[in-house]
């Protein structure tokens, strides 16, 4: 099992089989956050973030992380005197992208443009994380019912304005490969319009494919964590599946790879040395275009 630190996003490594109790205390070697390990898992094989304390305003032991986090990309308005723009936002908090210094535990208030005209939401939040010269995560501490009726009617509709752009998007599974290799493919995939999803494990794959089936996907042939050709097989014999655009990268080039790849339902093969993000996204445009006619 791997969790990432919510602090400084250091990935860590488990072995759940090994900790006998159900949950278990442990300091980030990244930086030094004691954070709480979870036994079980309430999705198998998908990464899951550590927690460092229960959120407060009421929520009876909920987590930070167990509320739902959508995209807010406006102006707020910090002590009544610094604007600075916000990236989300939940009924616990919200993340502001700023290079000014603020202390880890100052309470400042955050005026919230709720609907045009101003900044009506009025709250008080907790600085938890100061990430200098990028951003800083907050807490609302102290909120009244009113308040949160507020921002649980604006996540709504953040969430219904989201929905709805997510239905004209193209969406890319990227299957396998470095963390590295598929972010740079994302950024690009995501500046020309497509909405990106990511998998590391062959039952995300088959989890992302039967919940929110994506136009496209690209695998890794070389994969280590799985089998490329045993998934994409499984994928061949599943109608249901047939329209799914399937792309392999590989590092291998020889004709007897190609011809197994091919053979294993892909619509197209693609040499790792060769494809950048500009040319991938050309592709699959294409490819999806060709298939939509």
């Amino acid at each position: 099992m791997q969790v990432v630190c919510p602090k400084c996003k250091a990935k860590l490594k488990f072995d759940p089989a090994k900790i006998l109790s159900e949950a278990a205390k442990f300091k980030c070697p990244g930086c030094a956050s004691v954070l709480r390990f979870r036994k079980q898992e309430k999705y198998p094989g998908v990464k899951e973030e550590a927690v460092e304390k229960p959120a407060e305003n009421g929520t009876k032991g909920r987590n930070a992380r167990q509320f739902k986090r959508v995209r807010f990309k406006k102006k707020v308005l910090v002590d009544n005197q610094i604007m600075v723009e916000a990236l989300d936002i939940s009924e616990n908090g919200l993340y502001l992208h700023t290079g000014r210094s603020f202390d880890d535990g100052a309470i400042v208030e955050v005026g919230i443009p709720t609907m045009q005209g101003g900044f009506d939401l009025k709250v008080r939040a907790r600085v938890k994380h100061n990430h200098r010269g990028i951003g800083m995560g907050l807490e609302f501490v102290g909120l009244d019912e009113k308040q949160k009726i507020q921002l649980q009617t604006l996540i709504s509709e953040l969430d219904e304005s989201a929905a709805k752009e997510l239905e004209d998007r193209r969406k890319i599974l990227l299957v396998g490969g470095t963390d590295t290799a598929r972010n740079i493919m994302k950024s690009k995939l995501v500046l020309d319009g497509f909405y990106v999803m990511q998998a590391t494990k062959a039952e995300e794959v088959f989890s992302i494919l039967k919940n929110e089936p994506p136009d496209a996907m690209v695998i890794d042939w070389q994969e280590k964590a799985f089998n490329s050709k045993g998934v994409l097989t499984k994928i061949k014999e599943n109608p249901e599946y047939d329209a799914i655009i399937k792309v392999v990268i590989s590092t291998l080039t020889d004709a007897y790879v190609q011809r197994d790849i091919m053979n294993a339902g892909v619509h197209r093969y693609l040499a790792k040395m060769d494809t950048n993000p500009v040319k991938l996204s050309s592709i699959l445009t294409q490819l999806i275009d060709k298939r939509d006619g």
